[in-house]
């Protein structure tokens, strides 16, 4: 599922399409780990998704359609630069441990072994998790103006 899906969600919440022409969204079906993930994106000319969770009405979006699914989602966020409490987005930008898009009570483990972030199904929420588990994949390209 690639734009057209995004356009749905998009739709159903009642946002202006007109938000969502700034990026192309990929839901995939299939699962991976985080690492594959990436390439999967890469290998699409995407990124895993970051700068869309950074758009207020392209998250409302995305949360209605991984809600509407009810599975877990790669993000292009991680721990694994230094591992201290640093989630990043995969563009560098910082994602605040205190940012409304964490699950309740996440990050959890951020100094351990969950490096890596997901659109958590429980909450359809950010939660860190292990790099290693498979998920499904968001991938995202911004669109030339």
């Amino acid at each position: 599922m690639v734009f057209t899906a995004i356009l749905v969600a998009v739709i159903a919440c009642g946002i202006p399409t007109s938000y969502a022409m700034d990026y192309e969204i990929l839901f995939s079906d299939e699962t991976m780990n985080y690492a594959d993930a990436g390439t999967y994106c890469q290998s699409r000319g995407m990124a895993l998704v970051s700068s869309a969770m950074r758009d207020s009405t392209m998250v409302k979006a995305i949360l209605a359609f991984t809600e509407v699914k009810g599975h877990d989602y790669w993000v292009g966020a991680d721990n694994l630069q230094d591992g201290a409490y640093n989630f990043l987005w995969n563009d560098g930008v910082s994602l605040p441990t205190d940012s409304d898009l964490w699950s309740p009570n996440e990050p959890s483990n951020p100094q351990s072994w969950q490096l890596c972030v997901q659109i958590w199904s429980k909450y359809n929420l950010l939660d860190d998790v292990g790099c290693g588990g498979a998920r499904r994949v968001i991938c995202e390209k911004e669109l030339d103006d």
